[in-house]
Protein backbone atom coordinates (compact mmCIF):
# COMPACT_ATOMS: atom_id res chain seq x y z
CA UNK A 1 0.00 0.00 0.00
CA UNK A 2 1.35 3.39 -0.96
CA UNK A 3 1.43 6.45 1.15
CA UNK A 4 -1.19 8.12 -1.04
CA UNK A 5 -3.70 5.31 -0.68
CA UNK A 6 -3.21 5.29 3.12
CA UNK A 7 -4.03 8.98 3.36
CA UNK A 8 -7.19 8.53 1.29
CA UNK A 9 -8.45 5.70 3.58
CA UNK A 10 -7.79 7.69 6.74
CA UNK A 11 -9.61 10.65 5.25
CA UNK A 12 -12.69 8.53 4.43
CA UNK A 13 -12.76 6.92 7.88
CA UNK A 14 -12.60 10.31 9.53
CA UNK A 15 -15.46 11.65 7.48
CA UNK A 16 -17.65 8.62 8.28
CA UNK A 17 -16.93 8.95 11.98
CA UNK A 18 -17.74 12.64 11.83
CA UNK A 19 -21.09 11.92 10.09
CA UNK A 20 -22.02 9.27 12.70
CA UNK A 21 -21.13 11.68 15.49
CA UNK A 22 -23.30 14.36 13.94
CA UNK A 23 -26.27 11.98 13.54
CA UNK A 24 -25.98 10.83 17.15
CA UNK A 25 -25.79 14.43 18.34
CA UNK A 26 -28.88 15.43 16.32
CA UNK A 27 -30.92 12.48 17.63
CA UNK A 28 -29.87 13.23 21.19
CA UNK A 29 -30.81 16.87 20.76
CA UNK A 30 -34.24 15.93 19.42
CA UNK A 31 -35.00 13.67 22.40
CA UNK A 32 -33.81 16.29 24.83
CA UNK A 33 -36.01 18.93 23.20
CA UNK A 34 -39.06 16.68 23.44
CA UNK A 35 -38.55 16.04 27.16
CA UNK A 36 -38.02 19.72 27.86
CA UNK A 37 -41.19 20.73 26.04
CA UNK A 38 -43.32 18.25 28.03
CA UNK A 39 -41.81 19.41 31.29
CA UNK A 40 -42.33 23.05 30.40
CA UNK A 41 -46.07 22.40 29.64
CA UNK A 42 -46.60 20.81 33.02
CA UNK A 43 -44.76 23.55 34.83
CA UNK A 44 -46.65 26.22 32.92
CA UNK A 45 -50.05 24.98 34.18
CA UNK A 46 -51.17 26.83 37.31
CA UNK A 47 -51.74 24.58 40.31
CA UNK A 48 -55.11 24.96 42.06
CA UNK A 49 -55.37 23.93 45.68
CA UNK A 50 -58.44 22.17 47.01
CA UNK A 51 -59.10 25.08 49.36
CA UNK A 52 -59.54 27.44 46.41
CA UNK A 53 -62.47 25.39 44.99
CA UNK A 54 -65.90 26.37 46.37
CA UNK A 55 -67.44 23.64 48.51
CA UNK A 56 -70.55 23.44 46.36
CA UNK A 57 -68.37 22.72 43.31
CA UNK A 58 -66.45 19.92 44.89
CA UNK A 59 -67.60 16.48 43.96
CA UNK A 60 -68.41 14.19 46.84
CA UNK A 61 -66.41 11.00 46.82
CA UNK A 62 -68.31 8.07 45.41
CA UNK A 63 -69.32 5.71 48.21
CA UNK A 64 -67.82 2.32 48.14
CA UNK A 65 -70.59 -0.21 47.63
CA UNK A 66 -69.95 -3.61 49.01
CA UNK A 67 -71.50 -6.56 47.18
CA UNK A 68 -73.63 -7.53 50.15
CA UNK A 69 -74.98 -3.95 50.47
CA UNK A 70 -76.14 -3.79 46.87
CA UNK A 71 -78.64 -6.59 47.37
CA UNK A 72 -82.17 -5.62 48.40
CA UNK A 73 -82.98 -6.31 52.04
CA UNK A 74 -86.36 -7.80 53.11
CA UNK A 75 -87.36 -4.42 54.56
CA UNK A 76 -86.88 -2.75 51.15
CA UNK A 77 -89.10 -5.25 49.37
CA UNK A 78 -92.78 -4.19 49.53
CA UNK A 79 -95.25 -6.84 50.60
CA UNK A 80 -97.44 -8.20 47.87
CA UNK A 81 -100.76 -6.44 47.82
CA UNK A 82 -99.54 -3.60 50.09
CA UNK A 83 -101.49 -0.40 49.55
CA UNK A 84 -104.41 -2.09 47.82
CA UNK A 85 -105.96 -3.81 50.76
CA UNK A 86 -104.06 -7.06 50.26
CA UNK A 87 -105.70 -10.28 49.26
CA UNK A 88 -107.12 -11.31 52.64
CA UNK A 89 -110.32 -9.31 52.30
CA UNK A 90 -109.65 -7.16 55.38
CA UNK A 91 -107.93 -4.12 53.83
CA UNK A 92 -109.23 -0.64 53.04
CA UNK A 93 -111.97 -0.63 50.44
CA UNK A 94 -113.11 -4.08 51.50
CA UNK A 95 -116.18 -4.85 53.58
CA UNK A 96 -114.55 -7.91 55.21
CA UNK A 97 -116.43 -10.32 52.97
CA UNK A 98 -114.20 -9.93 49.94
CA UNK A 99 -116.50 -7.33 48.34
CA UNK A 100 -115.05 -3.91 47.57
CA UNK A 101 -116.92 -0.77 48.51
CA UNK A 102 -116.23 2.70 47.15
CA UNK A 103 -116.03 5.96 49.13
CA UNK A 104 -119.47 7.08 50.25
CA UNK A 105 -121.09 3.87 49.08
CA UNK A 106 -123.84 2.85 51.57
CA UNK A 107 -123.47 -0.53 53.24
CA UNK A 108 -126.20 -3.12 53.17
CA UNK A 109 -128.42 -3.32 56.23
CA UNK A 110 -126.95 -6.75 56.92
CA UNK A 111 -123.54 -5.11 57.29
CA UNK A 112 -124.89 -2.69 59.90
CA UNK A 113 -126.41 -5.40 62.09
CA UNK A 114 -130.03 -5.61 63.26
CA UNK A 115 -132.07 -2.46 63.80
CA UNK A 116 -132.78 -1.71 67.46
CA UNK A 117 -135.55 0.44 68.95
CA UNK A 118 -136.01 0.96 72.70
CA UNK A 119 -139.63 1.29 73.78
CA UNK A 120 -138.70 4.05 76.24
CA UNK A 121 -136.89 6.17 73.66
CA UNK A 122 -138.10 5.36 70.17
CA UNK A 123 -141.76 4.32 70.36
CA UNK A 124 -144.87 5.77 71.95
CA UNK A 125 -147.54 3.47 73.41
CA UNK A 126 -150.86 3.48 71.62
CA UNK A 127 -152.77 2.36 74.74
CA UNK A 128 -152.05 3.23 78.37
CA UNK A 129 -149.20 5.37 79.60
CA UNK A 130 -145.97 4.22 81.26
CA UNK A 131 -143.03 5.71 83.14
CA UNK A 132 -139.66 5.50 81.46
CA UNK A 133 -136.02 5.95 82.37
CA UNK A 134 -133.41 3.98 84.31
CA UNK A 135 -134.58 1.31 86.74
CA UNK A 136 -132.98 -1.33 88.96
CA UNK A 137 -134.34 -4.87 89.05
CA UNK A 138 -132.85 -7.61 91.27
CA UNK A 139 -129.69 -5.51 91.85
CA UNK A 140 -129.16 -4.91 88.10
CA UNK A 141 -129.63 -1.43 86.63
CA UNK A 142 -131.21 -1.06 83.18
CA UNK A 143 -131.29 2.06 81.03
CA UNK A 144 -134.13 2.80 78.60
CA UNK A 145 -136.66 0.96 80.76
CA UNK A 146 -140.43 1.30 81.19
CA UNK A 147 -142.58 0.58 84.26
CA UNK A 148 -146.09 0.82 85.70
CA UNK A 149 -147.50 1.05 89.21
CA UNK A 150 -148.99 -2.20 90.50
CA UNK A 151 -150.91 -3.31 93.61
CA UNK A 152 -153.70 -5.52 94.91
CA UNK A 153 -156.49 -3.07 94.05
CA UNK A 154 -158.96 -3.70 91.23
CA UNK A 155 -157.36 -1.25 88.81
CA UNK A 156 -153.78 -2.12 89.74
CA UNK A 157 -153.81 -5.91 90.00
CA UNK A 158 -153.31 -6.30 86.24
CA UNK A 159 -151.68 -3.51 84.25
CA UNK A 160 -150.57 -3.36 80.63
CA UNK A 161 -149.25 -1.20 77.80
CA UNK A 162 -149.67 -1.60 74.02
CA UNK A 163 -147.27 -0.71 71.15
CA UNK A 164 -147.94 -0.69 67.42
CA UNK A 165 -145.14 -2.62 65.68
CA UNK A 166 -146.72 -2.45 62.19
CA UNK A 167 -145.18 -5.84 61.40
CA UNK A 168 -141.73 -4.28 61.06
CA UNK A 169 -139.87 -6.06 63.85
CA UNK A 170 -138.57 -9.57 64.48
CA UNK A 171 -137.71 -9.84 68.19
CA UNK A 172 -138.80 -8.42 71.54
CA UNK A 173 -136.27 -8.45 74.42
CA UNK A 174 -136.56 -7.31 78.05
CA UNK A 175 -135.55 -8.18 81.61
CA UNK A 176 -138.57 -7.95 83.90
CA UNK A 177 -139.31 -7.84 87.63
CA UNK A 178 -140.31 -5.56 90.53
CA UNK A 179 -138.57 -2.20 90.71
CA UNK A 180 -136.00 -1.92 93.51
CA UNK A 181 -138.27 0.57 95.34
CA UNK A 182 -141.13 -1.94 95.56
CA UNK A 183 -142.14 -3.72 98.80
CA UNK A 184 -139.60 -6.34 99.78
CA UNK A 185 -142.17 -9.17 99.56
CA UNK A 186 -143.56 -8.17 96.14
CA UNK A 187 -144.27 -10.99 93.69
CA UNK A 188 -145.30 -10.24 90.07
CA UNK A 189 -146.08 -12.16 86.89
CA UNK A 190 -145.25 -10.91 83.36
CA UNK A 191 -146.91 -11.95 80.10
CA UNK A 192 -146.59 -10.91 76.42
CA UNK A 193 -149.38 -10.87 73.82
CA UNK A 194 -149.08 -10.44 70.06
CA UNK A 195 -152.32 -9.32 68.39
CA UNK A 196 -154.22 -10.79 71.40
CA UNK A 197 -152.34 -14.08 71.10
CA UNK A 198 -150.24 -15.06 74.09
CA UNK A 199 -146.53 -15.55 73.35
CA UNK A 200 -144.34 -17.81 75.48
CA UNK A 201 -144.83 -18.53 79.15
CA UNK A 202 -145.73 -16.62 82.28
CA UNK A 203 -142.61 -15.18 83.97
CA UNK A 204 -142.85 -15.02 87.80
CA UNK A 205 -140.49 -12.61 89.50
CA UNK A 206 -139.56 -11.43 93.00
CA UNK A 207 -137.36 -8.69 94.44
CA UNK A 208 -134.41 -11.03 94.18
CA UNK A 209 -135.23 -12.83 90.95
CA UNK A 210 -135.82 -11.21 87.57
CA UNK A 211 -136.77 -12.93 84.30
CA UNK A 212 -135.37 -12.57 80.80
CA UNK A 213 -137.84 -12.39 77.92
CA UNK A 214 -136.82 -12.88 74.29
CA UNK A 215 -139.62 -13.61 71.83
CA UNK A 216 -140.13 -13.75 68.07
CA UNK A 217 -142.53 -10.99 66.99
CA UNK A 218 -142.13 -11.26 63.21
CA UNK A 219 -145.23 -9.90 61.47
CA UNK A 220 -146.85 -8.77 64.74
CA UNK A 221 -149.05 -5.68 64.59
CA UNK A 222 -149.82 -4.82 68.23
CA UNK A 223 -147.61 -5.90 71.12
CA UNK A 224 -149.23 -5.94 74.58
CA UNK A 225 -147.07 -6.21 77.69
CA UNK A 226 -148.91 -7.36 80.84
CA UNK A 227 -147.87 -7.39 84.53
CA UNK A 228 -149.99 -8.96 87.29
CA UNK A 229 -149.85 -8.54 91.07
CA UNK A 230 -149.44 -11.90 92.76
CA UNK A 231 -148.72 -11.02 96.38
CA UNK A 232 -147.04 -8.52 98.64
CA UNK A 233 -147.76 -5.91 101.24
CA UNK A 234 -148.76 -2.42 100.21
CA UNK A 235 -147.75 1.14 100.81
CA UNK A 236 -151.02 2.90 100.32
CA UNK A 237 -152.56 1.35 97.21
CA UNK A 238 -149.29 0.17 95.69
CA UNK A 239 -147.08 -2.85 96.14
CA UNK A 240 -144.54 -1.27 93.83
CA UNK A 241 -143.75 -0.94 90.11
CA UNK A 242 -143.54 -3.61 87.41
CA UNK A 243 -140.48 -2.99 85.25
CA UNK A 244 -139.56 -4.02 81.70
CA UNK A 245 -135.82 -3.38 81.84
CA UNK A 246 -134.17 -2.15 78.62
CA UNK A 247 -137.26 -3.26 76.68
CA UNK A 248 -136.38 -3.18 72.98
CA UNK A 249 -137.22 -4.43 69.52
CA UNK A 250 -134.81 -5.84 66.95
CA UNK A 251 -135.32 -6.48 63.27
Amino acid sequence: MTAGNSKDRISKDGILAAVVAIVVAVVGFLFASSDDSEGSDDSARPSVSASAIPEESREAPSPTVRPEESASSPEDTPDEGAGDGGSDGDGPGDDGNGRETGPGEPLDEADLGPRVAHLADDLNPVERNVYDGTATVALTTYTSSIWKDIGPGRTLSSVYVVYDLQGQWKKFIADVGPKSTSRTDAVMDFEVYADDRKLGEVHRTTMKRSAHIELNVTGVGHLRLVAKHVSGSTSGAYTGQAVWGSARLEG
